[in-house]
């Protein structure tokens, strides 16, 4: 990824600036409503976000860019059920999924009286606003 960072850097024009978004190395969750039933099981994600950071860091301390600023916030995957939300991170979250107890906890909270049974998976996610120098 520095590679693609340096690229960038010879890419901008004057006045220009990268926008890196990512998530952190936080565990992405499965909500009902909004309570946490679990999180997404991932084999590798942790290591490729904080590869991610150390890139962006590695960027910054080689002197091509500067930050800006950083924002932190959530982001959410909605479904209109855990099976419909289990297929879509399946087929596009690399080496993703959702344990079967996590379903199982996920469907039993959404039959309950307490709320909608609104489904979403919940990350979260860093942009990096970077001025090349």
């Amino acid at each position: 990824m520095v590679d693609a960072l340096r690229r960038a850097h010879r890419l901008l024009r004057p006045g220009g600036a990268l926008i890196d978004v990512h998530p952190t190395r936080s565990q992405a969750a499965i909500l009902v409503d909004d309570a946490v039933v679990g999180h997404v099981e991932t084999a590798d994600a942790p290591n490729r976000h904080a590869a991610a950071d150390a890139a962006l860091a590695a960027a910054v301390d080689e002197g091509l860019f500067a930050v800006e600023r950083v924002l932190e916030f959530d982001f959410f995957t909605h479904a209109g059920s855990i099976d419909e939300l289990r297929d879509y991170i399946v087929e596009n979250w690399r080496s993703a999924q959702i344990a079967e107890a996590v379903l199982e906890r996920a469907r039993t909270a959404r039959v309950t009286p307490h709320g909608s049974g609104t489904i979403r998976c919940r990350e979260r996610v860093r942009a990096t606003r970077l001025r090349p120098l």
